[in-house]
């Protein structure tokens, strides 16, 4: 059940309640901080994703879920399979990552919020924000509420955020779940030009395929599949088990920390190349630090813009050089063929392959 709203001014308003967003309310709650979270849509759902939690994520999200057993049962993944151009690199994945279904991990963070105290909103959509004096005015299709402050965790496509520009390409993010006989304990990226498809088990004989494409390659996962030879060969035995998923357009651009005020957490900030493994992570991670660089200015010890600052230079510190190293990662895929081939052979190699995904993971935020 919701909780209810009692006072029409809050200490933080956060929107959007993901991985980043419930991270952010959490951590301001526990703080002591009167917070309302909101949510366009309801529990549980389903959202585009791989799916994949690094294993330097993990220790977040224990200490953000109240249900330590979901962590508990979740498929543990040690090693990761790439396909390319008619070849196969094997990588060792440490820390181990789990691999946890967003339909089930948002749905427990949501209640740890509204378990922390966090006023939740879900079905409520915020159509504008504007700013009043000291405080923001935040209106949803129903009410006006005041807050303090804002962390906007609406993702990559906002009405909330203006324009971060657009791709010369159209990218589409695809996803299903499908039953699969004896599933791998692997992630497996299959690449072909054009986008790539992750697949990976998510328990209970059941895989996830999610894949990112340009939109004159496929527009469905049907198509996707029969981008890459091995890809097309195992998913001929595939039986869904959800109804296919999707999302456009995916947006790669310079990263934002803030907007007209409002902090801007996970995908809103910056949207970080799904192959690279630490999506969720990085969502996480950016909801917690801009809830602990928020507190200061909630306590009256600074300013909002010295609050905003702070976020900035710690985004940039902590979160940004991942997204640089996934962007170089994605540069290599756009190599020549015999290029890319020399690449993977070179990544094989365990030193070269523990720096490529070291480069790609947040370890920590205090």
């Amino acid at each position: 059940m919701e909780s209810v709203i009692s006072e029409r001014v809050f200490d933080l308003a956060v929107i959007g309640a993901g991985p980043a967003g419930t991270s952010a309310a959490i951590t301001a709650a526990r703080a002591g901080f009167h917070v309302v979270l909101f949510e366009a849509g309801s529990f549980p759902r389903h959202k585009v994703c791989g799916e994949f939690i690094s294993g330097e994520a993990v220790p977040i999200l224990h200490s953000l879920l109240a249900d330590a057993g979901l962590l508990a049962g979740a498929p543990r993944i040690h090693n990761a399979r790439i396909f390319l151009d008619g070849r196969r690199a094997d990588f060792a994945v440490t820390p181990a990552a789990i691999s946890l279904s967003r339909h089930d991990l948002d749905l427990n963070l949501w209640n740890s919020a509204l378990g922390a105290g966090v006023h939740g909103r879900a079905r409520t959509r915020v159509i504008a924000i504007k700013t009043i004096e000291s405080l923001f005015s935040i209106s949803t299709e129903g009410e006006t509420i005041h807050a303090r402050a804002v962390i906007n965790a609406t993702g990559r496509w906002s009405n909330l955020a203006s324009p971060k520009g657009v791709n010369a390409e159209h990218w589409i993010g695809l996803k299903q779940h499908f039953f699969e006989d004896d599933p791998s304990p692997r992630c497996d990226l299959y690449f072909f030009s054009g986008g790539y498809c992750g697949v990976q088990s998510v328990g209970t004989g059941t895989i996830n395929a999610a894949a990112m494409v340009r939109s004159d390659v496929g527009r469905n996962l049907a198509a996707v599949f029969q981008q890459n030879p091995d890809l097309a060969k195992r998913s001929r035995i595939w039986r869904a088990a959800i109804e296919p998923v999707a999302t456009s357009p995916l947006l790669f651009s310079t990263p934002r920390t803030s907007n007209s005020g409002t902090f801007l957490v996970g995908d809103a900030a910056a949207f970080l190349d799904p192959f690279a493994g630490d999506g969720i992570s990085i969502a996480l991670h950016s909801g917690q630090l801009a809830a602990i660089t928020i507190a200061p200015y909630l306590r009256g010890e600074c300013s909002l813009q010295e609050a905003t600052d702070r976020y900035d230079r710690a985004y940039r510190d902590l979160l940004q050089p991942a997204l640089k190293a996934a962007a170089r990662l994605r540069y290599l895929l756009h190599l020549p063929k015999a290029l890319r081939l020399a690449a993977l052979s070179l990544i094989q190699f365990p030193p070269l392959s523990r720096l490529a995904v070291e480069t790609t993971r947040v370890r920590k935020v205090a």
